[in-house]
């Protein structure tokens, strides 16, 4: 009984898989933990950035980014004054003086959101 046991093992072992081998990459899974050797009661789960702050200013560039697009009424990929009023964007209209270092008379979304990085900045060093 024990022979026809390992004989059936072996036979199967050496039975050719229908289904495609997995490559090497993808037996590897990331450990849960990247230091095996931190004690259990220590162990802190690893941060989930799916959520949280940096997606929140994600989703408002977004935001801010195709209000700018919509506002952009001749498509040339900047605002003037004029636009950022008609278009009910009060916060660049107050600023825009501010937001326009090149004195140019128009903005770019880059100039926008170098402004706001900057006002970001100030209020933590406050």
């Amino acid at each position: 009984m024990l022979a026809a046991t390992v004989a059936m093992s072996h036979a199967g072992a050496q039975a050719p898989s229908t289904e495609p081998a997995a490559p090497a990459a993808a037996v590897r899974s990331t450990p849960a933990y990247p230091d095996p050797y931190v004690p259990p009661a220590m162990r802190k789960p690893m941060r989930d950035y799916s959520s949280g702050p940096t997606l929140l200013r994600y989703q408002a560039m977004q935001k801010l980014k195709k209000r700018f697009d919509e506002a952009d009424q001749d498509g040339n990929g900047m605002l003037t004054r004029d636009e950022a009023r008609k278009a009910g964007l009060g916060f660049v209209e107050k600023n825009f003086d501010h937001i326009d270092t090149g004195q140019k008379g128009s903005i770019s979304f880059d100039d926008l959101k170098s402004y706001l990085i900057q006002r970001r900045e100030e209020a933590r060093s406050r």
